[in-house]
């Protein structure tokens, strides 16, 4: 039973009849959902060719081709930083000392999230027992139902970085698109896991 309040001097009383529950449930619910993808995709391998992280696949005895996929709140930049680590880290797992682009390209899915369909909410009845010295008042109060427009869409936008490189043992090739596995990855892994 709910405790009555004084208003003006007078007692009154709220007798609960709203159907709002289900509706806070449900924005609870995709209030969790969103901050569960709210951070950029670590550097990992894939669990699956369709999840976010690292994949490599050898094309030639020297020749492979690495992919990073992020989810919606990577930056392109951090995905072409992470698909470099990983071939930097890949060269030197062979045994090689360098690694050359041949081949490289960032993908960007864009496509639109949220927003769902119109909501009727129907109208709420309250009653309310208003008591001042004498007698009580039964006080009933409607509010008109709305329709809700619901939650407006967003576009997600999504990057992957794919990279094919050959890699060698020294002498390195003069390129541009040519890594000394070792520097790269000297220099990129405090980007990824922080100074150490």
């Amino acid at each position: 039973m709910l405790a009555p309040s004084h208003v003006n001097g007078e007692s009154t009383r709220r007798i609960p009849t709203s159907k709002a529950a289900p509706r806070l449930w449900l924005a609870g619910a995709a209030l969790v959902l969103l901050s569960a993808c709210a951070t950029p995709t670590t550097y990992q391998p894939a669990q699956s060719d369709k999840g976010y992280g690292y994949t490599e696949t050898k094309i030639a005895e020297d020749r492979y081709r690495i992919s990073f996929k992020g989810n919606t709140v990577t930056p392109a930049e951090t995905t072409r930083n992470y698909a470099l680590l990983r071939a930097g880290e890949l060269t030197l797992q062979h045994g090689a000392d360098w690694f050359q682009i041949v081949g490289k390209n960032t993908d960007k899915d864009e496509r639109q999230v949220g927003g769902g369909p119109d909501v009727f909410v129907a109208p709420q009845t309250a009653v309310y027992q208003r008591c001042g010295l004498i007698r009580c008042d039964a006080v009933v109060t409607t509010t008109p139902g709305f329709v809700d427009p619901g939650m407006p869409s967003t576009t997600a936008t999504q990057y992957t970085s794919d990279l094919t490189v050959v890699i060698g043992k020294n002498p390195m090739p003069a390129s541009v698109e040519s890594y000394n596995a070792r520097e790269l990855v000297a220099n990129l892994r405090p980007l990824v896991y922080g100074k150490k």
